[in-house]
């Protein structure tokens, strides 16, 4: 017992080390984390010829709170992942060999979906967002008025961060699903009640994260449910072909 509990006190201190050094690291590589996640956004506005696209703040402490939160933010990205790391290591000596490469896969396979889901968002659904909004000022030249938005950096900050989470939490859900679909059974049943429940969380889904438009909302909706169709053909197949073999 008292083993146990020394290895626990070394992981602890080996995950206190890695958080502490990846804070370290990510300040002083502040400038280029954040030119990381607004470059998409400057990519789409050079694109489209605005040069309009700079950032603002009203506080003197604005800026460098937005860096703290910013390391903060990716050091406990990190973070999870050397913990989920760490749990399975010391765990998996309690395991058979069947569960040690069930959960070995089921890990590798949730970082896969955290990773697209990272760069999903990051290069695809935060600026299509962002850029969607901005769209609103270009106002026809006809019109009396003309509206200009001049973005807080602390706020953009804050829009990254509630897409990024809200991605990573139902990508998260795709593959979580997909680890069930394949180590359990599919009941043919089961899925045609609970077809329309899933077909409803989509859109739901679809209208939370794209940007308010009708033909963006049906666009994200229609991919999900195409891969949530794909994925039971897929596994529907794989069932009729072991039954075939047996």
């Amino acid at each position: 017992m008292l083993k146990y509990f020394l290895e626990i006190k070394n992981r602890l201190i080996l995950l206190l080390i890695t958080w502490i050094s990846t804070i370290l690291i990510s300040y002083f590589y502040k400038e280029t984390l954040l030119f990381i996640i607004i470059q998409p956004n400057l990519f789409i506005n050079i694109n489209e010829h605005l040069d309009f696209f700079y950032f603002i703040f009203t506080d003197v402490t604005e800026v460098l709170s937005v860096y703290l939160k910013l390391v903060m933010f990716l050091s406990f990205q990190t973070l999870y992942i050397y913990i989920t790391y760490h749990l399975f290591v010391f765990l998996s000596s309690a395991f058979f060999y069947l569960e040690y490469l069930y959960f070995k896969f089921s890990i590798k396979v949730l970082f896969f979906f955290w990773l697209a889901s990272a760069v999903f968002a990051t290069y695809f659904l935060i600026p299509l967002t962002w850029n969607f909004f901005l769209s609103f000022q270009n106002l026809i030249v006809d019109h009396s008025f003309n509206l200009h938005f001049e973005a807080k950096l602390k706020e953009y900050f804050y829009f990254y961060t509630s897409f990024y989470y809200v991605c990573e939490f139902y990508c998260q859900f795709f593959a979580v699903f997909l680890l069930v679909l394949n180590y359990t059974k599919i009941d043919i049943e089961a899925i045609k009640n609970f077809r329309k429940f899933y077909y409803y969380c989509f859109i739901i889904f679809s209208t939370l994260v794209s940007p308010p438009d009708i033909l963006s909302q049906i666009f994200l909706s229609l991919v999900f449910i195409f891969i949530y169709e794909f994925l039971l053909l897929f596994f529907l197949l794989k069932t009729y072909l072991k039954l075939l073999i047996n």
